[in-house]
């Protein structure tokens, strides 16, 4: 290793040692070592703190097999002379060499600093960051790098690496170009150019990009390769089988092309013909199989099956063809991953798949089973623990998924696997979201975006998650919102088949939800009585199940519905095709950005009008979708601003309640007859729960000293760690634990409210179902509203039944109406008298009414279109479109 050094420092010192060091020096650049140790020692035994000498006799105990020491003396001279960039630079690289490489980050970024004119350096750290799998600093010290030598071409190559591996596409494709241009000879930069710009889909620019390098290299065939997929995944046949044949005249055996050229994956010619590139192997027709999966799972089913028949012992056949009926909802899916199993195993991969299969086939228990089999078998497989976690998750045990999840994280990290960290961190984010820390989930939603930010998923989960983060800026909230079809793949607009603009025929409305089942659900509450209670002579209703589940609520969709149909194994490509096939004249999607939605495919507007129904608390974000269902006081003047959508504001209620079916009634006398006390009660979700929520509620219950408060949601009163956390926080407020009594859920939603008094609702992220629930079990709800639409339901649901005094504006409010409702009770009396009654009277049960005036706003909506002119935000007049 020469020497990398500055010419000689001279600190205060003797003429004799400032000789000995120019005569080390020279030893050394001559690569006489052992003379120049000596000579490096003595100078030291003279000047202990001589940095040059400390510095270079560091270089040689490196060079000569002593790299600890050597490491040492060269941080001794950093002490001695702590501005001198080369020091930082050479223990960058001794550190590398020892393989300390965020040791070696640090001192090249020290070094930079020194230096900042020096590209060199800053190229040094971009390289160990690399090593480190931390692409947004290594991209960070390329900027730097490209700024000195604009006309670098390895760094412009190397700046696109680790902005496409920062999820960063199309920035990744401006360097890649830069790099090609510069140098044209870097045909992988090109290449690159291309990758980067298919996967921020830009197929068009991508495939302009393979093309000319297909003319700069008319030898190579990935360009033209890659031009035949594009082709393909633009629904293109005839452009895929074009390029399929061009490639082919170069690599007459190229098994992409022959894929490409037997895509109707039941033609035996072409089967036969991939069989003979491989005779020894299924791995064609598999290869085939496994890209059709979730995309166009049907075909994949097909290809599956062809395998099987050349290979009928193929594990990975088998297993895949479980896989694939399982995803399209057939009866008896999983016995072919159990053959699957039988034949290998030992492999966990298939272990891991009739996990998968099972899962799909909702028998949560055996899909447990094997994926503890597969971690058996691969217990530091990060993908084995996200199985695992997301299975817990599943079953609502939010609590016990945090420990797989995040070991998960930490051996997708240590793996360097980027998908599988981006899955841990989001089902964390789900998992603490579900506990209510939603600065925890917020932040693991985000660490996922980092890998994968254009998952629409994940983005999904965040946006839902932020809805109850009273400490989120709303006009932040809604950029989110807004920024979540950015990520999504451009999809060409295309037109509809509209039956005809006549504004006054029968509608064709399609509903969109995975909420068409569970007894009792919003679903059934909110959704059931509206589709049940439209005019037939207006509309035509079309169901949409974006479930695999189904029980006796999805049979009474069903049977409401004109026409039917199960979605959930539907690609969006496919989904959209049927809506247009179905000549859908306006979408209603009624999943938002919760679980089990179809965001992307509401994206690509598959009908030529779309409206959101308002179960998911906020904006959709989406360009595509025209209106959204409001009423004036959960959306007043103002809202407007944080809507991507116009609102269409009903005359009601935005929401009507449908009760379920119970035993239990309302008690002729309050609770506090028998019990002695007044109790307050809440059922809501506990991710509602925050902080300020817990601060009031202590703050009632110091009020009320005789006072006790009742909490029910799942995984409550179990002992586990949600209820050591609400009773932490109460007893931080003075609230002992013997005042709080925490119970889980039971089958019956109504049976709890017999035993309350007056229901409170949370703060910022008020109650929705259980509102309905406790007003119809005649028990008062105190709420306070909020700034945000999930802030404001209460107050639209409890000014409907005629409850306004209940709706308070603050926490001092809030708190003097609590401690009425406990002391005063000729008001508790008053509030609970009729209640029953009053809601069955008023809009919040009005089923006609709220149908009638849900589908006057269609109508307003469908002429304005018809006439060509822009979605507006408009009022239902009250008894507009009523019979």
């Amino acid at each position: 290793m020469k020497p990398n050094h500055r010419p000689p420092h001279r600190p205060p010192g003797t003429a004799d040692a400032q000789a000995l060091l120019t005569r080390a020096v020279t030893h050394h650049q001559n690569g006489q070592l052992a003379e120049a140790a000596t000579l490096y020692e003595q100078v030291l035994k003279r000047l202990p703190k001589q940095a040059d000498a400390l510095h270079l006799s560091g270089l040689i105990k490196a060079q000569t097999g002593a790299l600890a020491e050597g490491i040492e003396r060269i941080r001794q001279a950093m002490r001695a002379d702590p501005k001198q960039p080369v020091f930082h630079a050479n223990l960058g690289r001794l550190l590398e060499a020892a393989e300390r490489w965020e040791e070696a980050a640090t001192a090249f970024r020290g070094a930079a600093r020194l230096a900042p004119l020096d590209p060199t350096l800053a190229r040094m750290e971009a390289a160990v960051r690399t090593r480190l799998g931390q692409q947004g600093p290594a991209a960070q010290a390329l900027l730097r790098a490209m700024a000195l030598e604009p006309a670098d071409a390895g760094s412009a190559a190397d700046l696109g690496d680790a902005l496409y591996d920062c999820g960063r596409f199309l920035h990744a494709a401006d360097w890649y170009g830069r790099a090609a241009r510069l140098e044209p000879h870097r045909v992988l930069a090109a290449f690159n150019c291309g990758a980067a710009l298919r996967d921020a889909g830009r197929p068009d620019r991508a495939e302009a990009a393979f093309r000319a390098l297909a003319g700069l290299a008319p030898q190579m065939v990935e360009p033209l390769e890659q031009c035949m997929q594009i082709r393909q995944q633009e629904g293109d046949g005839a452009g895929a089988l074009a390029a399929a044949r061009r490639l082919l005249a170069l690599d007459p055996g190229r098994p992409a092309a022959v894929r490409s050229l037997g895509i109707s994956e039941s033609d035996p010619v072409w089967l036969a013909r991939l069989v003979r590139l491989d005779p020894l192997a299924d791995e064609p027709v598999l290869a085939l199989a496994g890209r059709l999966y979730g995309r166009r799972t049907a075909a994949a089913e097909r290809a599956y099956r062809h395998a099987l028949a050349l290979a009928p012992a193929s594990g990975l056949a088998l297993s895949g063809l479980g896989l694939a009926l399982a995803t399209l909802g057939v009866a008896g899916a999983t016995r072919w991953s159990l053959r699957a199993v039988r034949v290998a195993p030992g492999d966990a991969a298939l272990a891991a798949n009739a996990g998968s299969a099972f899962q799909l086939a909702l028998q949560p228990e055996a899909a447990l089973s094997w994926h503890r089999r597969a971690l058996a078998l691969m217990p530091g497989d990060a993908a084995a623990w996200v199985n695992i976690g997301t299975l817990l998750l599943d079953a609502n045990a939010a609590e016990e998924a945090i420990p797989p999840l995040e070991r998960a994280r930490r051996l997708a990290e240590l793996e360097r696997e980027g998908g599988q960290l981006a899955l841990a961190n989001s089902n964390l984010g789900v998992a603490w979201m579900a506990l209510g820390l939603h600065g925890e989930a917020v932040a693991a939603f985000r660490a996922a975006l980092d890998r994968a930010p254009d998952d629409a998923a994940i983005r999904s989960n965040m946006l839902f998650c932020l809805c109850f983060d009273d400490r989120a800026d709303p006009v932040e909230v809604f950029r989110e919102h807004r920024v979540f079809e950015r990520h999504l793949p451009a999809v060409p607009a295309a037109p509809h088949a509209v039956e005809s603009r006549d504004p006054d025929r029968i509608l064709r409305i399609g509903y969109l939800s995975p909420d068409f089942q569970r007894y009792p659900g919003p679903g059934y509450h909110f959704l059931l009585p509206l589709i049940e209670g439209h005019d037939r002579r207006a509309v035509e209703v079309t169901c949409y199940h974006n479930d695999r589940s189904r029980d006796a609520t999805t049979e009474r969709f069903q049977a409401a519905a004109d026409r039917w149909r199960d979605v959930a194994a539907l690609s969006d490509e496919d989904l959209d095709r049927r809506i247009r096939q179905d000549r859908i004249d306006i979408l209603v999607d009624a999943g938002g950005h919760m679980s089990r939605n179809r965001m992307p495919l509401v994206a690509r507007r598959p009908a030529p009008l779309q409206v959101s129904l308002p179960l998911y608390p906020n904006t959709t974000g989406l360009g595509a979708v025209d209106y959204q269902i409001a009423d004036p006081r959960v959306a007043p003047p103002g809202a407007d601003a944080l809507h991507a959508e116009k609102l269409i504001r009903l005359p009601g209620c935005v929401l009507c309640y449908r009760p379920a079916e119970s035993g239990f009634a309302p008690p002729s006398l309050p609770p506090l007859e028998t019990n002695g006390h007044i109790t307050f009660g809440s059922f809501n979700n506990i991710t509602k729960v925050n902080a300020a929520t817990i601060a009031l509620w202590a703050r009632l219950l110091a009020a009320v000293p005789t006072a006790r408060l009742v909490l029910k949601w799942r995984g409550l009163g179990s002992g586990g760690g949600a209820d050591r956390r609400l009773l932490a926080a109460f007893a931080r407020h003075g609230i002992g634990a013997e005042r709080l009594e925490l119970r889980g859920i039971i089958p019956d939603p109504y049976q709890d409210y017999v035993t309350i008094d007056v229901a409170l609702d949370p703060v910022f992220a008020n109650g929705g179902t259980t509102i309905c629930d406790a007003l119809w079990m005649g028990v008062p709800v105190l709420n306070q509203s909020g700034p945000t639409k999930i802030g404001r339901w209460g107050a639209t649901m409890l000014e409907t039944v005629g409850m306004a005094e209940l709706v308070t504006r603050d926490d001092d409010g809030y708190l003097a109406q609590g401690v009425r409702l406990a002391t005063d009770r000729g008001f508790l009396d008053a509030q609970r008298e009729g209640l029953r009654e009053r809601m069955r009277r008023s809009a919040l049960m009005d089923e006609p009414g709220y149908a009638r005036a849900v589908e006057a706003g269609y109508r307003t909506a469908w002429r304005r279109w018809c006439a060509g002119l822009p979605p507006v935000a408009f009022n239902v007049a009250d008894g507009e479109g009523r019979a």
